[in-house]
């Protein structure tokens, strides 16, 4: 070996003791700062004021949102259970009988007498309506009268004493076929016409067919009129 090598193998052994068997790649740590590097470790970081009020909020929103999901699935009082069974129980009030009376006249419509009236050997059907003015023509039945034209709109008839008017509306609009009483004068009515609302008009009755008020129509003053029950 010469005398170069073998200084180069002394110094290269120098600096492996120097070392003191140390992983290599890994530098040594200084002993002034090894015992920071320790304890920065080995102790957690406190939490600051602001995070921990932070996590104190968020516990009590967890509690209370507990306790309300546990009050929610609380089975009803006894108190509630009654009351909600007594608003069941109580019936709703029926319309069905209101609807099947509202607006009907007593018995008007359900209840009439079917008379005949005959007009020059011609008979004309027709219904009196169950009202006091109309039972009180049918009292007087059979009847002949003598009708005359007025206003051409209606054919009347003096009747021989005044029907009653208990319960009547004060006047009424006749149409056309209906058969009616005319109060302030005490005539029997048959309406070919429109004649619109008067005082003192009661609807007594109608003729069953529309044609044979063109008949009664075409007849003149004072023809004679044969009334009576069918």
């Amino acid at each position: 070996m010469t005398g170069q090598n073998a200084a180069m193998h002394h110094l290269h052994h120098a600096d492996r003791a120097h070392h003191g068997g140390r992983s290599a790649g890994r530098p040594a740590v200084p002993a002034e700062f090894a015992g920071s590097q320790t304890i920065s470790r080995s102790a957690a970081p406190r939490p600051t004021a602001p995070a921990a009020r932070l996590a104190t909020a968020l516990l009590t929103v967890l509690l209370c949102s507990a306790a309300c999901t546990s009050t929610d699935s609380l089975p009803p009082t006894s108190t509630d259970s009654a009351r909600t069974t007594a608003v069941a129980a109580t019936p709703t009030p029926s319309t069905t009988d209101d609807r099947s009376t509202a607006g009907q006249p007593t018995n008007e419509r359900l209840t009439v007498t079917t008379i005949r009236i005959t007009v020059n050997g011609r008979t004309l059907p027709a219904q009196l309506v169950d009202n006091p003015t109309a039972r009180d023509l049918v009292d007087q039945l059979p009847l002949t009268l003598s009708f005359r034209d007025l206003n051409r709109v209606e054919k009347i008839a003096k009747l021989p004493r005044p029907l009653t008017v208990d319960g009547a509306p004060p006047g009424a609009d006749p149409d056309i076929n209906d058969i009616g009483y005319y109060a302030p004068s005490g005539d029997l009515v048959f309406y070919y016409g429109d004649v619109g609302y008067w005082n003192g008009i009661v609807r007594i009755g109608r003729f069953d067919d529309d044609g044979d008020l063109d008949f009664v129509e075409r007849q003149p003053d004072g023809f004679d009129v044969t009334i009576e029950r069918a």
